[in-house]
């Protein structure tokens, strides 16, 4: 299929090619006129003067070298449009003019110029199918003149040799270029294909957080419910009421987070998650029936965004796994603001220090990651589970 080319280039190589054919022309007319002053191939004999403008301009050019120079412009004007028949038509062209008896001169321009496209734009095997029978066929067709085809004073396979070689440096520069132009659109892709995956783990991060805790906090009071709806049903509402502020609290930041997602605004529409909510979290887990205590260490100042909202998921995925895990256990949620970093610890009183690697953990250490901290995951000394987190923070004024 051809390639999707603009109007404009193809007007740019229909220009190109006539100033070259014009060119191809002029340098014919002057190596005949050459030629017929004694020149021959190694020019003039000593001491001799090469011809003037008058004898160049009463040289009468063969009918093939005006056919081959319009048959090499149309090769050059089509070379984007179809690479593969355009090195077959710079082909016929250049066996025309060298079959006249006149050199390429700039005529090699222009037959390097097409193959060198047909080498960026064709697959390799393709490309070899045009440019090796099609040079090889010029070379032999342009000694169409000499006995035996030049085969009986060796100049056919002279012929065969030079054009070879006088293509392979386009041809080998064509192929060069193709092949790094598939190396950066295949690394473009991957690059596409990453990101793509990095948002979408991101995504899953974000609502395995919010909706996690959420529903970690509502089953919880949803048993609390239960248990005291017969023995003591003033207790009942209460608890509902807890389970309709999670889920209330859960769909904000839910449709905030995908909003941000969506298309990269929202900002309004949610809670931001960040360490001043670390005092919110701590209720929902309190109305959970656990004891937490929150202690602030270092200055209340807020670090950059990504710390902020880093350290707030790790704690509230700690907190979460406390509420399924060790219910109604004491908690105790230290925050720590340094100069260059931000240090939060959450340790529970009653999980038995049983430590499962899942999703949660993995979660905390990749959101620990993703600003170059680190998450430590152990057992307490009272027998319960620590939560660590060390988050530098760059940047910071």
């Amino acid at each position: 299929m051809a390639e999707r080319v603009s109007r404009g280039a193809v007007v740019v190589d229909v220009a190109l090619g006539v100033v070259l054919g014009a060119l191809v022309l002029v340098w014919s007319r002057g190596s005949l006129a050459w030629d017929r002053a004694g020149g021959g191939v190694g020019g003039p004999p000593w001491g001799r003067q090469g011809p003037g403008w008058e004898q160049v301009e009463q040289v009468a050019l063969p009918w093939g070298v005006w056919a081959g120079v319009v048959v090499l412009v149309v090769a050059v004007a089509v070379r984007r449009l179809w690479p593969g028949p355009a090195v077959a038509v710079a082909g016929v062209g250049a066996a025309l003019v060298m079959a006249a008896g006149v050199g390429m001169g700039p005529g090699v321009l222009m037959c390097a110029l097409v193959v060198f496209s047909a080498g960026l734009r064709l697959p390799p095997g393709v490309f070899l199918g045009w440019a090796g029978p099609v040079v090889v066929g010029a070379a032999l067709f342009s000694q169409v003149g000499r006995p035996w085809w030049g085969w009986g004073d060796g100049s056919a396979p002279a012929a065969v040799v030079f054009a070879l070689g006088s293509m392979a440096v386009p041809a080998g520069a064509g192929v060069f270029a193709r092949a790094r132009r598939a190396g950066r659109e295949r690394e473009r892709s991957q690059e596409l294909a990453r990101s793509r995956y990095e948002e979408r783990l991101t995504i899953a991060r974000e609502v395995h957080d919010v909706v996690g805790h959420s529903l970690s906090v509502i089953s919880m009071q949803a048993s609390v419910a239960l248990h005291v709806v017969d023995r003591r049903p003033e207790q009942a509402p209460v608890a509902l009421a807890a389970i309709r502020d999670a889920s209330r609290e859960a769909l904000e930041e839910l449709r905030g987070t995908l909003a941000v997602f969506r298309d990269g605004g929202g900002a309004g529409r949610g809670p931001v998650a960040g360490l001043d909510r670390v005092e919110g979290l701590a209720e929902s887990v309190r109305r959970a029936g656990h004891r937490v205590e929150v202690v602030w260490e270092g200055e209340r100042t807020w670090p950059g965004s990504g710390v902020e909202v880093a350290a707030f998921r790790i704690v509230q995925e700690a907190l979460t796994n406390v509420v399924r895990h060790a219910p109604g256990a004491g908690v105790v949620v230290r925050v720590g603001c340094g100069v260059d970093r931000v240090v939060v610890e959450v340790v529970d009183e009653g999980s038995g220090g049983v430590v499962v690697e899942g999703m949660g953990i993995a979660g905390m250490r990749e959101r620990a990651r993703a600003v170059r901290g680190t998450v430590s995951v152990g057992v307490a000394e009272g027998g319960g589970v620590r939560v660590r987190a060390d988050l530098p923070v760059r940047g910071r004024r």
